[in-house]
């Protein structure tokens, strides 16, 4: 006897795929969700760097009195910059969404 093909009319989904809400496969959503937190550290740190060094220009810390933090602002300035360059040196980052979106 022939086995029943399944009617894709009905809104049916392979066995395999694991979609949420929006549509996207499970993997992808993940992948998503952990690119955008760590864009959100990297900007964080950016922001802490950017208020230090307005701080300090409009004279409201001084470095000498703390030095544990300015270290600690320049090792985070440090590895900002050098995550800015790589990013830069590499070509920036492209999503998949625009690269499909563009025809890539």
């Amino acid at each position: 006897m022939a086995e029943a093909i399944p009617n894709r009319q009905t809104g049916e989904r392979r066995s395999g795929e694991r979609r949420e809400a929006a549509g996207r496969r499970a993997e992808d959503a993940a992948r998503h969700r952990r690119d955008t937190l760590v864009a959100l550290a990297w900007a964080l740190v950016g922001a802490v760097v950017v208020l230090y060094l307005f701080l300090l220009v409009v004279d409201a810390v001084d470095p000498d009195r703390a030095p544990a933090a300015s270290i600690v602002v320049l090792v985070l300035a440090v590895a900002w910059m050098a995550h800015a360059w790589q990013r830069l040196y590499s070509g920036g980052h492209v999503s998949r969404p625009d690269r499909e979106r563009r025809g890539f």
